[in-house]
């Protein structure tokens, strides 16, 4: 006997939702351009030929050790150092000459001003709260949190239960919004709702396989599943 797979069909019923957690680079900011040139910037002073904007995109979501480390394609510790070094420096200067909200992201979050909001991202934080005080986002959020050393990076869910217990939300009342991989991971793992958004950087197929609560298209349906 035959069978036919079913593709995945998330669960697009609307959640009781208190805390919406946003990831940032290709979620709530189109970054790619401004990250792209400064990862060229690191390239170029290394002596290594640029790499097109899509291609470096793909690299993103893990950290800036792990874009740079991927774009040198297996540097040494001190050639990945060096290009750190520089990568900061210019995107430090250029975090949002290009980058700009997604389209509906201010009203998102303007809709939703009474409810608890965070940004977990894996961009370090040194580079997250410059960038959405550049863009005046920040004031929009009660919990930021950007890639630091004492704790880990998405997908371990150390970072999401630190802000569910900052913020004294249950995980179940919390949706992780993120493009990539690692936060429908993150999310799962912390036993929170997650949302996955195809607008991004990452591709839908990619999404779909981890089976998240919701998928949106754009950013103003989420308010179609958040009650």
């Amino acid at each position: 006997m035959s069978t036919t797979s079913v593709p995945f069909q998330p669960n697009q019923t609307k959640a009781q939702i208190d805390l919406l957690v946003f990831d940032l680079d290709g979620t709530l900011i189109d970054t790619g351009r401004d990250l792209a040139n400064a990862v060229n910037f690191a390239l170029q002073q290394a002596g290594k030929d640029i790499l097109p904007m899509e291609k470096i995109i793909s690299f993103v979501g893990d950290g800036a050790r792990t874009l740079l480390t991927r774009a040198l394609d297996q540097p040494t510790a001190e050639d990945l150092q060096l290009a750190m070094r520089h990568f900061r420096a210019h995107y430090a200067a250029h975090l949002a000459d290009f980058s700009k909200p997604y389209p509906g992201i201010t009203d998102v979050l303007a809709h939703f001003r009474a409810k608890k909001k965070a940004v977990l991202t894996n961009k370090p934080h040194e580079f997250t709260l410059p960038l959405l005080e550049r863009l005046r986002l920040s004031q929009a959020f009660d919990f930021i949190q950007g890639g630091q050393a004492q704790l880990p990076l998405k997908p371990d869910p150390q970072s999401l239960q630190n802000i569910l217990s900052h913020l004294k939300v249950e995980a179940a009342r919390a949706l992780m919004i993120g493009d990539g991989e690692n936060d429908i991971l993150a999310g799962k793992a912390a036993s929170a709702k997650t949302c996955a958004v195809t607008y991004g950087f990452r591709p839908k197929e990619n999404l779909l396989a981890l089976a998240p609560d919701f998928v949106i298209h754009a950013p103003l349906e989420l308010l179609t599943i958040v009650s």
